[in-house]
This record gives structure tokens, C-alpha cells and sequence, in this order.
């Protein structure tokens, strides 16, 4: 993986280039992964040009670390400038210690099993003289125009309140294998259990997968039960992903890995079939070898 420093609009960031795959993390906050590009397509992911805040925590699109169950952990600004280092084959972006005496590290290197696409370790490290419990959330925000397609096998949905609900509902495409997400605007919010723990991002120039290898079992995760969800609304859509409940104890860190592919913009939402295909073809790739 190739990486340099560059401003990138008005971020200082890294520019890392594995194949035809290109990567901008910014790091004068954060940190976020603010753009995914495919050869020539355009910006995979969606970028915040309003501002949105929670208190002082700024939105600013891309790819965000966080931490789950949501609560005050969960938007505590992070708009200092991070520590980066850039190793042989990773880069490596820390936020600044946290309040709470945790830190958050976005480790990323080239895609492990020679896919087009990157791995990113979402690493948790505890530097305070406490336990600290919670998960690891991995949340990317794209554009709205697009579609979304995960396994689901008969998994229970978990809509969350609020919202237009039965707009939202609407937006939903129901197999006992398989779901599609057809984002129309309407505000809210689904999760569910998934082993296979993937979601698809079916965009006009690309398709991009998240896949996560390492599910937590269902008793293990703290949004009632769920490791995958997804939020819509009239801007973007975020595709997220959870670690299992942690207990991380003083000095010690935790890690929840997302490997992102890039694939042609080929497949349509009803073939999701063909989707697993490929997917569990990528995570057969990524096994190590005996």
C-alpha cells in the first residue's frame, strides 16, 4: 500500500492507494476515513457539507469509530488532531486520550487476501486504572441514493422508535435469506443478528462490501442483539457494524476488524445469491493457511 500526506479539502490526511482502490483518512480530527474511490469512480462515501452536530461533536461524514451502547461515550467530540504514524504496509491514526482515559485507533492496511479493498482494525485501547465496557462501532455513512443488501436468514428485525416508521418500513425488502434497503429519504432505523456479518452498498459506480469475519454471538451484543444496522434518512444512509460486549481491562485493547472490497457495479439488490457468493468467496480467501 502506497501512502503520502496530503491536504485534502480542508483536512490534513493520509492518501493511501492499494491497486485501483484509493483511500483519503483525515486526521485533523477524528479520526475519519473521509473518501473511498474505485478507478475512476467518484466518492464512495458521503460527506457532511452542513455542519450537523451533537453538542460539539461534528458529524463530518465518512467512516467514524465509536462505541456502543449509545450514550454521551458515543458523541464525545473528537475534534482534535490525531497522532499518525505510517508504517511499512499500515497506517496507523490515533485520537487524542479520551476523557474517560480510552483511546481510538484506526489501523488500515491493503486488503490481506489480494482483494480490491482495504482491512481497517478498529483498535480500543484502555489506558486508564479502570475496566472500561462497552463495544466497538464501525459506522459509514454513503450517499442516499443507493441500495443496501445483507444476508439475513429469518433474523428478527429491531426497529428502533421513532421517526417515519411505516415510511421506513416501506423502504424494506423482505427474503427469509436475504434483505434490500431501498433508502426513499424516510427517517430511521434497523438491526439485526447476522453470522455472516456483511453488508453491501450497491452504488451506481461500484459496489461496496463491509464485512466483518469475526461476528460476536448473539448473546454477546449489546443492541439488543444486534451486530449489523443500518440508519436512513434524507441526506445519507450508515452501514454499521458491532463488536460483542468488552470488558477491557487497564493497559490491555481490543479490536474489531471491518474489511472493506470494492466490486463492479454488476449485481442487482435480487441477486443476493450471487452477492454471498462473492463475499464468501473474499472471507475463504482471507482464511490463513495451514
Amino acid at each position: 500500500m502506497r501512502m503520502e500526506r496530503v491536504r485534502w479539502e480542508d483536512w490534513d490526511a493520509a492518501r493511501c492507494v492499494a491497486g485501483d482502490c484509493e483511500m483519503v483518512v483525515g486526521f485533523s480530527a477524528g479520526p475519519r476515513i473521509l473518501s473511498l474511490r474505485h478507478g475512476t469512480s467518484g466518492n464512495l462515501l458521503y460527506r457532511d457539507r452542513q455542519d450537523f452536530r451533537v453538542g460539539n461533536w461534528r458529524l463530518y461524514g465518512g467512516h467514524r469509530f465509536t462505541v456502543a451502547p449509545e450514550g454521551e461515550d458515543t458523541y464525545a467530540a473528537d475534534n482534535e488532531p490525531c497522532d499518525v504514524e505510517m508504517r511499512e504496509r499500515q497506517l496507523r491514526v490515533a485520537a487524542p486520550l479520551g476523557t474517560n482515559g480510552t483511546r481510538r485507533v484506526l489501523v488500515i492496511g491493503a486488503a490481506a487476501d489480494g482483494g480490491a479493498g482495504f482491512d481497517i482494525q478498529h483498535v480500543m485501547e484502555n489506558h486508564s486504572e479502570r475496566v472500561w465496557r462497552g463495544a466497538l462501532w464501525g459506522i459509514t455513512c454513503v450517499p442516499r441514493a443507493i441500495r443496501v443488501v445483507a444476508l439475513r436468514r429469518n433474523a428478527n428485525l429491531r426497529f428502533w422508535p421513532g421517526g417515519n416508521n411505516a415510511a421506513f418500513r416501506g423502504n424494506y425488502q423482505l427474503t427469509p435469506e436475504h434483505l434490500v434497503i431501498t433508502p426513499d429519504g424516510a427517517r430511521g432505523k434497523a438491526g439485526w443478528h447476522s453470522e455472516a456479518g456483511w453488508l453491501a452498498s450497491l452504488q451506481a459506480e461500484a459496489t461496496l462490501v463491509i464485512h466483518c469475519p469475526e461476528a460476536p454471538p448473539l448473546q454477546d451484543c449489546v443492541d439488543d442483539g444486534c451486530n449489523l444496522e443500518v440508519f436512513t434518512c434524507a441526506e445519507y444512509v450508515e452501514l454499521e457494524t458491532l463488536s460483542g460486549l468488552v470488558a477491557l481491562a487497564p493497559r490491555a485493547h481490543a479490536t474489531h476488524l471491518q474489511r472493506w472490497r470494492l466490486l463492479p457495479p454488476v449485481l442487482a439488490p435480487h441477486d443476493g445469491l450471487a452477492l454471498e457468493a462473492v463475499i464468501r468467496g473474499l472471507a475463504i480467501a482471507s482464511l490463513p493457511l495451514k
